[in-house]
């Protein structure tokens, strides 16, 4: 979930500073119980992995995949977190396919420090395609980025007399470390994301309806800042605004705001050649240093929205607005539902973001309890979202996908289900999204105004068939329309893994699987795979 899409969610479902301080809580607080819950796994694992191309070219595939991880979850009084963490070396067997070092996982969690006041640390590890084949997934491919993110910050949240004050920071990083391969057709030369520092602070002071007015208000505001390594680029974004509720009855208020923004961005000139060529080192621009930072979006101006906020239960809230922001119409909602063991969550947004503030965003929106991390058996990878029956899930293949260094207007809709129940652990991501790119009139890999468009789908279902042996299953799809001359890439795939306890530490697997990618001038492949694989927990 981008900035702008996790600001406007705490603003839209938290009408009130109040009902921000009900959200801030966490889901263990809320329940009164006085457990504790710890329970940590180490593992070591050793996997066999056979790649059959039924399309395209190239020969069959044999790797050993050797991993350590861990997973673990702590629930007490003042602690909260969810880990899922794996390091994996792929041991080629042919020439054809090189040994590959990969770290991928989850991490989120809070600690509660004293009355209102926590910290929030979250981090990300996992890969993308570099090869043309944007938003495909890593099967036999040598040239993939290592992406890593990750953020830490307080937040507090507190009822000081009549008022409810909020206030939270967040420090972010987003890294790429590419392997680049930009020998395909419309392959981007220069315009690679390395790395970028982020800054977020906001804070906000509410009165509820019928405390001193019928109608509730709040006043809250921020600021925001991107450092990104490429072209020393610097986003800035400061803002402020007043919303109110009014309600007509006891579900339903009609909610509005105005307010005032001002963003910026900045970055540096490339250096020239003697030709006046921008030289390129490592896939990425050389910063001419000497340069002025150069202004490329300035907006400044009133902001506005109006809508209508529905809450039958403690359970339900649904929320649409409609207003001016960035100097045109704005269209903005969510729905979200909780049940006992299900969750089921829909979002429209409009914010302008980069790559780097949308990964770190992702990863702060996660759950820190009863989080279901789906990895593909073959790789190691994480598949593209994580879910949680309790609200919290969160989907990385958009983020994942086209990974640029430009800021952009972000807009579409994202979707999240998961439910489980006795033996059925199930979720279903999927979304749309369109990023617009703001860059220079004269830039060579993007002009202002031209656009991505990403589709994408997940589900997950495991199955505890007895207490020794489950099943788990994975289906994907993702479409990405790509500007700028590069190749739009079509991926998806399904398999299905089926899991043995031997004993009480070690446990057996086997899976089968196929995955397929098609892009714009570049050859389709299809590959049909399957493993064998033990696993020792300590």
């Amino acid at each position: 979930m981008t900035t702008q899409r996790l600001a406007g969610r705490v603003r839209w479902i938290a009408w009130g500073a109040a009902a921000t301080l009900a959200c801030a809580t966490p889901a263990f607080a809320q329940s009164g119980g006085n457990g504790q819950r710890t329970d940590v796994t180490p593992y070591l694992g050793v996997d066999q992995v056979v790649l059959a191309p039924l399309k395209g070219d190239g020969d069959v595939l044999t790797y050993t995949n050797v991993t350590a991880g861990v997973t673990a979850q702590f629930q007490s009084r003042r602690v909260e977190a969810a880990i899922d963490v794996q390091y994996s070396h792929l041991f080629g067997w042919s020439d054809d396919f090189a040994d590959q070092d990969v770290i991928s996982g989850i991490v989120s969690g809070r600690i509660n420090v004293a009355r209102g006041l926590a910290i929030d640390a979250g981090a990300l590890g996992t890969r993308a395609r570099t090869d043309g084949y944007s938003g495909a997934s890593t099967f036999g491919s040598s040239a993939t980025s290592q992406v890593y993110a990750g953020y830490v910050g307080p937040t507090y949240a507190d009822k000081l007399g009549i008022f409810d004050v909020t206030a939270a920071y967040r420090l972010g990083y987003a890294r790429v470390e590419d392997n680049l391969n930009r020998d395909f057709p419309g392959a981007q030369r220069g315009g690679s994301f390395d790395d970028s520092w982020s800054h977020m602070l906001t804070g906000s002071v509410g009165v509820g309806p019928g405390v001193v007015l019928p109608v509730g208000l709040v006043a809250s505001g921020g600021y925001s800042r991107e450092d990104a390594s490429q072209l020393d680029q610097r986003f800035e974004d400061k803002w402020g605004r007043l919303d109110a509720m009014l309600p007509v009855s006891p579900t339903v208020a009609v909610v509005g705001g105005i307010g005032y923004e001002n963003i910026e961005i900045r970055q540096r000139s490339p250096l020239l050649d003697t030709n006046g060529v921008p030289v390129i080192s490592n896939g990425r621009f050389v910063t001419d240093k000497s340069s002025p930072r150069a202004l490329l979006y300035d907006f400044d101006g009133i902001m506005w929205d109006v809508g209508v906020l529905w809450r039958p239960s403690h359970r339900t809230s649904l929320e649409a607005r409609v207003g001016r922001r960035y100097g045109s119409m704005t269209y903005q909602g969510s729905f979200t539902w909780q049940g006992r063991d299900s969750s089921f969550a829909v979002i429209v947004f409009d914010g302008i973001d980069s790559f780097g503030r949308m990964i770190t965003s992702d990863v702060a929106s996660l759950s820190r309890s009863n989080l279901n991390v789906m990895r593909n058996p073959f790789t190691g990878d994480l598949t593209g979202c994580a879910f949680s029956p309790t609200g919290g899930g969160q989907c990385f293949n958009d983020a994942l996908s086209g990974i640029t260094e430009a800021n952009f207007r972000y807009r579409g809709v994202a979707m999240q289900y998961a439910k489980r129940h006795g033996p059925w652990d199930l979720g279903i991501g999927a979304g749309y999204s369109q990023r617009k790119f703001i860059t220079p009139s004269g830039d060579t890999i993007y002009i202002r105004g031209t656009k991505d468009e990403n589709w994408y789908a997940d589900a997950s279902l495991n199955y505890a068939l007895s207490e020794r042996d489950s099943i788990g299953t994975g289906v994907y799809i993702n479409y990405f329309n790509a500007s700028g001359g590069r190749p739009d890439v079509l991926n998806g795939g399904a398999f299905t893994g089926y899991y043995r306890t031997i004993s009480r530490r070690l446990t057996a697997s086997a899976a089968l699987g196929v995955d397929g990618a098609k892009g714009d001038d570049l050859d389709t492949v299809i590959t049909a795979m399957g493993q064998l694989g033990l696993r020792y927990s300590f």
